[in-house]
């Protein structure tokens, strides 16, 4: 499995690069094929020295921390030292990225862009007929590329392993492919949306692990680990599972994609309501608008599963599902933690190292 994902994850490379010095590129981007691939490569160069200066940092600040101030010097094991290095580079990305985000989609305009509103506005105009997208959020996806490169090759080669080590690479495949593919068929927008909901959600992620690294639990932690734990709850389950699947998966993709790019009067449709001998047999009604519900999905797919004017779609639709259904297990995960500190006397340390982190320093490593 580890051989066969690897070599996915290559492909992946090969494909992003070829792309995008060889490929056509989508409306408004800002640098020509030949000049974005060699800006790809600076970014994914330029994220791994500061990914390893953010390392060098936190060993240089913790150590000491962990020697005179955290009890029992609980990061003098250098598997747990290297387990928080990893975590700590991770909590940087993710605020920046969050930040970056944030900024683009609700300050940079001067208000909320209609698309992070409007689910219909993520297709209008569609991306098939030359929707343009600015300059930032171009420059968001060269970014992300470029983390998601350097994630999964760190994950794969250097990183310590955790018991979800296999789940996780496959989270990073699905992430990288679903990044290559949004890019290359312009569907950037609803890709900024999912990924500003993995990285705010990841912070409070982030910090559960860093927390339970340096033992920070009960009245001696200030309990920061149960607080991150028990907002990690609220968290993930509104921006992971609410948020993500009814309103970006449920209504963004399968049933938005479906209302803006199949209506009536969109280019693209013509010879199909020619064929019909008329706009309104695909699911449309007479007099309605987008988001109004008056729009019958069902009878859309009855009538076109497909269509040149919703490339993509399945395919994003299935690696959104695939994502979504990883975020179900990893739930289910802290629902274990939770359970395991309930009913078996654990300390959250304990729990979380039995459930998610593996094995110790003092245990045998069964790679």
């Amino acid at each position: 499995m580890n051989a066969l994902l690897t070599s996915l994850f290559m492909l992946e490379i090969a494909a992003i690069f070829a792309t995008l010095g060889f490929g056509t590129l989508p409306p408004s981007t800002p640098l020509d094929g030949k000049t974005a691939m060699v800006a790809q490569g600076l970014y994914c160069f330029g994220l791994l020295a500061v990914i390893y200066l953010v390392k060098y940092c936190t060993a240089l600040i913790f150590r000491p921390l962990s020697r005179t101030i955290f009890a029992g010097d609980p990061l003098s094991k250098p598997k747990t030292m290297h387990k928080l290095q990893d975590q700590m580079w991770q909590l940087f990305i993710h605020v920046t990225m969050t930040l970056l985000e944030y900024y683009v989609m609700h300050v940079e305009s001067g208000k909320t862009e209609s698309w992070v509103l409007n689910y219909w506005d993520l297709w209008e105009p569609h991306p098939e007929n030359g929707q343009t997208t600015k300059a930032s959020v171009h420059f968001i996806y060269f970014l992300q590329m470029g983390i998601w490169i350097d994630t999964c090759m760190l994950h794969r080669f250097v990183e310590e392993r955790h018991k979800d080590y296999i789940l996780m690479y496959t989270h990073h495949l699905v992430t990288i492919a679903l990044l290559y593919t949004s890019y290359y068929y312009n569907y950037m927008r609803i890709g900024v949306i999912v990924l500003y909901l993995h990285d705010v959600s990841d912070i409070l992620v982030d910090l559960l692990k860093i927390f339970n690294y340096c033992q920070l639990e009960g009245m001696r932690g200030l309990f920061l680990v149960e607080t991150a734990f028990i907002s990690n709850f609220a968290t993930w389950g509104y921006y992971r599972l609410y948020y993500l699947f009814w309103h970006v998966i449920v209504h963004g993709v399968l049933i938005g994609a479906r209302e803006v790019g199949t209506a009536p009067g969109v280019k693209g449709m013509e010879s199909f309501s020619k064929a019909a001998n008329s706009d309104y047999t695909r699911g449309h009604m007479k007099g309605g608008t987008f988001g109004d519900g008056s729009f019958n999905v069902w009878e859309n797919l009855w009538q076109l599963p497909t269509h040149p004017n919703l490339k993509f779609y399945w395919s994003a639709a299935s690696l959104l599902c695939a994502l979504q259904i990883m975020h179900v297990i990893w739930y289910m995960m802290f629902w274990r933690l939770l359970y395991r500190m309930l009913f078996s006397s654990e300390n959250p340390h304990d729990a979380g190292r039995e459930v998610y982190e593996g094995e110790s320093d003092d245990e045998k490593k069964n790679d």
